[in-house]
């Protein structure tokens, strides 16, 4: 085999220019970096491994199950469902095992597609790598706060009464506990060194938004805040839950040094930069998801630091393709975002939400509102 792929590299090394452009190209599109996990053993849809192979399509193997007589492959039900070039995602996922964060703009140029297949295709692959947090905090010690960010309507056609200038001061009036502002907690587990973010609401936090956070995965931990009198009102109340205090401008318990969440500090720093700056600003329909990306990066970053780059890269591109083959409910997720603003801002008591410019969405909500038990929670479509 080794006599082989010397043979083969000298052979290569006399081809021309145009020659290894052209072997390069033949190698990117028939070479998916999803090869590993392209083999089924059972059905999507009704779970049996009672499944045969049905031809290929595209070099795609294609399946059928005997017992509910579905065809599907490894992309069915998966946020690569109704995506063609399957070979381009290689290129696409290198972005994510580098820990980059490139522009739509250079995505388009790059794999040769148009913008809103980039915008489509970046917001199905954060799809699949969110998971719901529902984790424990069993026996850690926790650093917790929370951040806001000014409602946008990024991507929207929203009607603006006032002009730029009045617009932008009363942006700038909009600070710390507004009811235009969307919360983000963020908490952060120093045993296991592992960070969550979590859109919760608009406005001043209370108890209830604490505990549809929280629920029941504290126990026998140790949180630490500044001296909120609702995170007081709400961790007094909890059994088995030490909770330590320090001033918000201290930053730090100046009795107990180890008392403090400077970690989280620097953590909500990074990502308002990371949205702010390298984003240029994110739609509140997709804050979340945004989040939930940011931790990726975190955490991935962490889990394979000691590495060396190839196997960095080889371990980050197995995390990321089996969580976008195993994530049956990525693809709802990234159908189901409209949805979630309109209910989200209908719960915090927003009247204008303005027509997305999305045509996918603008479709999706024509199919739902034949629904008449959506129409009656939501009341405005």
């Amino acid at each position: 085999m080794l006599m082989n792929i010397e043979k083969l590299r000298s052979k290569i090394a006399k081809l021309s220019k145009s020659e290894k452009k052209d072997l390069v190209d033949f190698i990117k599109t028939s070479y998916s970096i999803f090869d590993d996990f392209s083999s089924v053993h059972t059905c999507p849809t009704c779970h049996s491994e009672n499944i045969v192979k049905n031809g290929t399509r595209n070099n795609i193997n294609r399946y059928i199950c005997k017992d509910c007589r579905k065809s599907f492959t490894f992309k069915s039900n998966s946020v690569l469902s109704g995506v063609q070039e399957v070979n381009k995602w290689n290129e696409f996922v290198e972005d994510f095992l580098c820990m980059n964060i490139s522009s739509l703009k250079s995505i388009k140029e790059k794999l040769n597609i148009c913008e809103q297949t980039a915008f489509n295709w970046r917001h199905k692959l954060i799809s699949a790598l969110t998971t719901p947090d529902n984790s424990t905090f069993n026996r850690e010690i926790l650093e917790f706060d929370e951040a806001y960010f000014l409602i946008s309507r990024k991507g929207r056609d929203m009607h603006k009464p006032m002009s730029k200038s009045v617009y932008r001061k009363w942006r700038r009036s909009q600070t710390g506990d507004s009811k235009h502002n969307v919360k983000i907690f963020f908490t952060y587990g120093r045993m296991q060194g592992n960070l969550e973010l979590c859109r919760s609401h608009m406005g001043r936090t209370h108890t209830e938004d604490l505990q549809n956070y929280f629920g029941n995965r504290l126990n026998n931990s140790s949180v630490y805040t500044d001296r909120h009198p609702t995170y007081k009102s709400f961790f007094k109340n909890l059994n088995g839950v030490k909770h330590e205090t320090f001033l918000a401008k201290n930053h730090i318990n100046l009795h107990k040094p180890e008392v403090h969440n400077q970690t989280v500090n620097a953590y909500t720093r990074g990502f308002k930069e990371f949205v702010n700056y390298y984003m240029r600003g994110v739609s509140s329909k997709y804050i979340d998801l945004y989040a939930k990306w940011y931790q990726f990066i975190i955490n991935v970053s962490k889990m394979v630091k000691d590495l060396n780059f190839k196997k960095r890269t080889e371990h980050t591109a197995t995390i990321i393709c089996s969580k976008i083959i195993s994530n049956k409910t990525a693809i709802e997720v990234f159908r189901e975002a409209e949805m979630k603003l309109l209910l989200f801002l209908k719960k915090n008591g927003r009247h204008n939400y303005g027509t997305c410019f999305n045509h996918y969405y603008r479709k999706h909500i024509e199919v739902i509102k034949q629904f008449p038990e959506v129409n009656s929670v939501l009341g405005f479509i």
